[in-house]
């Protein structure tokens, strides 16, 4: 089991998504839902007006408007800020630590994919980033 899966971080996080003013704003007009899954622990959040009204740890029978998913590695890196939430989820390679003589250069792939409906998660780009921050801050606070 991850992290995603306790669910004391799964409270925390909800409580800290919806005292971000800043994700309020980002969202006001988002009325769909967005599942996070990390291996095979989900987090499903339904989003309206700004707000999680809801939550679950499994993909409820009309689904979701789109997700995130990727191996509980790329979510630690996220995590621990090694790296950033561009990263993990636009094409490209950003680092070359692995790869010291480029070999890799231009290579398109992502660590935490994201699914469903590519047009309304490329309009909530700014409350996803702001929803990816909100669980790391989530992840790394005090318990």
């Amino acid at each position: 089991m991850s992290f995603l899966a306790n669910a004391a971080f799964q409270r925390r996080f909800v409580k800290a998504l919806n005292a971000n003013a800043e994700f309020s704003t980002q969202a006001q007009w988002f009325d769909g839902s967005v599942q996070i899954e990390v291996d095979d622990d989900c987090l499903w959040l339904k989003i309206y007006r700004g707000k999680v009204i809801d939550h679950a740890t499994q993909t409820p029978p009309f689904g979701y408007t789109f997700k995130f998913s990727g191996p509980e590695s790329a979510w630690k890196q996220l995590i621990s800020g090694k790296r950033m939430w561009a990263d993990l989820t636009f094409p490209g390679k950003r680092t070359f630590e692995d790869d010291p003589k480029l070999k890799r250069l231009g290579e398109m792939s992502v660590s935490i994919h994201t699914e469903g409906n590519r047009l309304e998660s490329m309009r909530m780009t700014e409350a996803m980033f702001l929803l990816a921050y909100t669980l790391k801050h989530a992840a790394n606070a005090k318990r």
